[in-house]
């Protein structure tokens, strides 16, 4: 099952998504749960260093997958981090979007 973890600061605003474990929907390759969630998490953390200049991804294991820890970093300017965090939520919202159709093979945390 893949587990993301959607973690949200004082005021409940979105700072850091975490996504986690393997969908088993089907074999690794064929896999359409799994895909839906790495092009889900991977396009928008790259969306945000393209477009916006900023890293969200502070840890991935890029060697067997399944892993990805996305947030907001500490020393941005509040405009920017306005805008990371719209991306961030706009990859909270298709990454649930995903697990509402799948829900045996993707679970939603809220933080």
């Amino acid at each position: 099952m893949i587990r993301i973890s959607l973690h949200h600061d004082g005021e409940g605003r979105l700072e850091r998504i975490v996504v986690q474990g393997h969908a088993g929907y089907a074999e690794a390759g064929e896999d359409i749960v799994c895909a839906a969630v790495s092009g889900i998490s991977i396009g928008l953390a790259n969306a945000s260093e393209t477009l916006l200049g900023v890293t969200v991804v502070q840890d991935a294991d890029e060697e067997e997958g399944g892993y990805l820890d996305c947030r907001i970093p500490e020393e941005l300017e509040p405009d920017k981090r306005k805008q990371v965090r719209f991306l961030l939520e706009a990859m909270a919202a298709s990454l649930q979007s995903v697990a509402d159709e799948h829900s045996a093979y993707v679970q939603m945390n809220r933080y």
